[in-house]
């Protein structure tokens, strides 16, 4: 697993400062044909290790990417593709921040009080060999915080996609998985 931290310090869900104690792992996918982290993940460009993280990242020149105020979502990670066009993990948030990823379920809870998120950045659905790399790279890092947070992945409801927070009243109704 390649573990690189760039904290969304400028997201409103970071300045909000709300904290959880992990109970599970909730896994989105974009739904967008982007893998590139960068779209998704930038630096405050007055941050000491800017100029470390764009070379690691790439540029957004966009400028549309999540650490901005007035947004309404907030995960604490992406797996996807870095500048050097490898495959890692980009942690985005603190672990026991509450994330802004679920919304509100059925049941009117919300699984942003319960389990740390995180993004698969999608390509076009078509490149076997990203999937490969991005998958296990999900993997890793459900893996490493399970470990971090002692969490049985194989329990009923601790490792689970946003369809499934659904299902069980604990996200809004879309069906990333």
């Amino acid at each position: 697993m390649r573990l690189i931290k760039c904290i969304l310090t400028a997201n409103d869900c970071y300045k909000a400062g709300r904290t959880i104690t992990p109970k599970g792992v909730m896994v989105h996918s974009t739904g967008a044909n982007n893998p590139a982290v960068a779209r998704y993940v930038q630096p405050v460009d007055t941050q000491a290790d800017a100029a470390g993280l764009y070379t690691v990242l790439g540029t957004n020149r966009n400028k549309n990417d999540w650490n901005n105020p007035g947004l309404d979502v907030c995960v604490h990670a992406f797996v996807g593709k870095l500048a050097d066009g490898g495959v890692g993990s980009v942690q985005t948030l603190p672990w026991n921040h509450r994330g802004w990823h679920a919304g509100t379920g059925i049941s009117g809870g919300s699984a942003n009080n319960t389990h740390i998120a995180f993004e698969i950045c999608e390509d076009g659905l078509a490149d076997a060999a990203y999937f490969g790399k991005v998958y296990q790279e999900a993997v890793e890092l459900t893996a490493m915080l399970c470990k971090q947070y002692n969490l049985n992945p194989l329990a009923d409801g601790v490792v689970i996609c946003h369809s499934e927070g659904y299902q069980r009243g604990v996200a809004s109704n879309h069906a990333d998985v």
